[in-house]
């Protein structure tokens, strides 16, 4: 594992150096400091744990490399195997080949339509008419495994992820795509003790499907003239043979005022023939309408209502407040079938050295009670404080310290200090 992040790391240097013109690159660094009481004999003891984030863009004319990946390691308290590699996004592009071609091939995260995931394989995206309004992608490949590693693929006939989206970009915001998916993922067989005819005890051998989601899907959206906005998807199972999803959303905004309102329909998403298709499961609908209105200061006041509807109950979720550029305070209320809940938010930011140094801070109150488990209400407090140093504007350092107390934790304390560097250039 080692050996491959560094051979990684020595094809994104020679790229760089001798074949790219521009470089964006993001470097994070962040400790992470918690305490907690051990399972066993109840002593506590306190963690510190490292984590690096890197993410690389290496362009040039009409290719580039892409690349995003993150290491952590334990300092102290050692938890697991100690040391964690996931490697999300590395893959080489070509955009506007031929003046019509885009192209993606490595590991990459998959955004198509009714089409989500990550992928080791090939995505290819075809534009075409006199504006690129009718764009046709196609993505297929290994499933990538879950750890984000390098192990455990099976065979591409029974662990892969291939789909495609037709997608037609016209005028006025105009936006509509069809899209299909086909995920299957191995899962490997078990043995097991059962009757015969006869009722004699044998063993049998047992190996599952590897089929897991068949999806299609119609999404659109319409803005008109930045008043009037609308969009809405209907995701279809075939494995089920049910709309699982079902989204309308419109707003309309006139002079500071916006209202909007949505309707969502779900049903869980189930692989195919996994345990969970033993449960009974029920659909819910939500209806929400929201109102917000900016003020001349730019403070903009708003309210959010939602009715969810349940097979036999329902339950009611609201929320006012109002935001700023740097702060805001909210409320948030719940009551019905998914408990009562009075909460409020309050989050603010502010520079105490201009362009240098700035500090923010929230604070998250709730006063509770889940359904009717529970016949008293309890209390949540979470408060988070932060600084950030950016003695140039490609180096910046921060600290954040958090605190929660809860019915189940008297005080539950955090620590976050990270290291964050970015560079952009353009080379030869």
């Amino acid at each position: 594992m080692k050996t491959a992040i560094t051979l990684l790391f020595i094809f994104i240097a020679f790229v760089s150096n001798s074949l790219s013109q521009s470089l964006n690159l993001r470097f994070n660094h962040f400790f992470y400091s918690w305490e907690r009481a051990d399972s066993i004999n109840g002593d506590m003891k306190s963690h510190l744990r490292g984590y690096q984030n890197l993410s690389a863009d290496i362009n040039k004319n009409n290719w580039g490399f892409s690349t995003w990946m993150q290491t952590g390691e334990d300092f102290t308290n050692r938890v697991g195997r100690g040391f964690d590699f996931s490697l999300y996004n590395a893959y080489i592009k070509g955009t506007n080949l031929f003046g019509a071609l885009d192209l993606k091939f490595g590991r990459q995260l998959v955004f198509a339509g009714v089409g989500r995931g990550s992928l080791d394989g090939i995505l290819m995206k075809l534009k075409t008419g006199k504006f690129s309004e009718y764009q046709f992608t196609v993505y297929g490949g290994f499933n990538t495994p879950g750890n984000y590693g390098f192990t455990n693929y099976g065979s591409l006939n029974n662990d892969f992820l291939a789909g495609a989206r037709l997608g037609y970009y016209g005028p006025q915001g105009i936006v509509a795509g069809l899209s299909f998916m086909e995920k299957r993922r191995y899962q490997s067989g078990y043995s097991a003790t059962r009757l015969d005819s006869a009722f004699n005890t044998a063993e049998y051998r047992f190996e599952t499907d590897s089929k897991q989601l068949t999806l299609a899907g119609f999404d659109f959206s319409y803005n008109y003239l930045n008043k009037l906005e609308t969009f809405g998807k209907l995701y279809y199972d075939f494995n089920r043979e049910l709309i699982y999803k079902g989204e309308l959303n419109a707003a309309y905004s006139f002079g500071s005022a916006r209202i909007s309102a949505s309707y969502l329909y779900r049903e869980p998403l189930i692989n195919y023939n996994s345990i969970f298709w033993t449960f009974d499961h029920n659909s819910y609908r939500e209806f929400e309408g929201a109102f917000s209105y900016t003020l001349n200061n730019g403070y903009m006041l708003f309210a959010k209502a939602a009715n969810v509807s349940y097979e036999e109950d329902n339950s009611l979720r609201y929320q006012i407040g109002f935001s700023a550029a740097n702060f805001g305070l909210s409320c948030i209320g719940y009551s019905g079938f998914a408990g009562n809940s009075l909460g409020f938010n309050a989050n603010g930011s502010m520079q105490l050295i201009k362009e240098e140094l700035s500090a923010s801070a929230s604070v998250n109150y709730s006063n509770y009670r889940i359904g009717n488990i529970e016949q008293e209400n309890s209390n949540a407090l979470g408060i988070l404080a932060g600084l950030d140093y950016t003695p140039d504007r490609k180096f910046t350092v921060s600290l954040q310290g958090q605190l929660a107390t809860n019915k189940n934790y008297q005080y539950d304390s955090r620590v976050l200090l990270g290291f964050n560097y970015w560079l952009f250039s353009k080379l030869n």
